[in-house]
């Protein structure tokens, strides 16, 4: 079952990126594709999906993944949907494809990545692994602080230079880190559990 799981959720994944791609092409002002898809490679939540995407189906075609490489996956896009639901959740409800967009890449994809891990993922796994799960939050904060400083956007609140400054978006990103190394310390100890 750890094959045809992971081709279900990598194509959920997949298909979501799909249609957000999709979804954004309906706006007069990224009808070409590279500036929609420069778009959505701003954000977190579309990186770490397109990431467990590469993941799951890289499992599903029988290929070796490395642990490191599953539980950054894993981790990262479970923090994908506790960020979003603890920060980000807007008050009102998306409509139309976009609630569906949304369902999938901050619910369904970060829930089915840590059924299919409590399932058949890695286990055994050590505290002294999580810093190389947490190089996939450290890079994207530094490439999200560089898009930001270039373009005046930032894709998040929370490292906005502009609004905050250095000194609180430095500590907003070390929280940030210290979360998810804090859950990742849960997930080593649980996957010591699992076995």
């Amino acid at each position: 079952m750890t094959r045809p799981v992971a081709l279900i959720l990598g194509l959920l994944a997949m298909a979501a990126l799909v249609a957000e791609f999709h979804r954004l092409g309906l706006r007069p002002q990224a009808q070409d594709w590279a500036p929609r898809l420069w778009a959505m490679g701003r954000y977190f939540t579309i990186l770490t999906n397109a990431l467990v995407a590469g993941v799951m189906l890289a499992v599903a075609a029988g290929r070796r993944v490395p642990p490191d490489v599953v539980m950054t996956a894993v981790l990262n896009i479970l923090m994908v949907g506790v960020v979003y639901q603890v920060l980000l959740r807007p008050s009102v409800p998306f409509q139309g494809l976009r609630f569906w967009t949304d369902l999938a890449l901050h619910a369904l994809v970060p829930a089915g990545a840590v059924l299919w891990w409590l399932g058949w993922g890695p286990r055994g796994l050590t505290a002294a692994r999580i810093p190389r799960w947490l190089l996939w939050p450290l890079a994207y904060c530094g490439y999200a602080l560089w898009r930001g400083a270039s373009e005046g956007r930032y894709p998040y609140f929370f490292v906005d230079v502009g609004r905050f400054g250095w000194g609180q978006v430095g500590l907003n990103i070390a929280g940030l880190v210290l979360v998810f190394g804090g859950v990742g310390w849960a997930l080593a100890a649980l996957s010591r559990r699992l076995r």
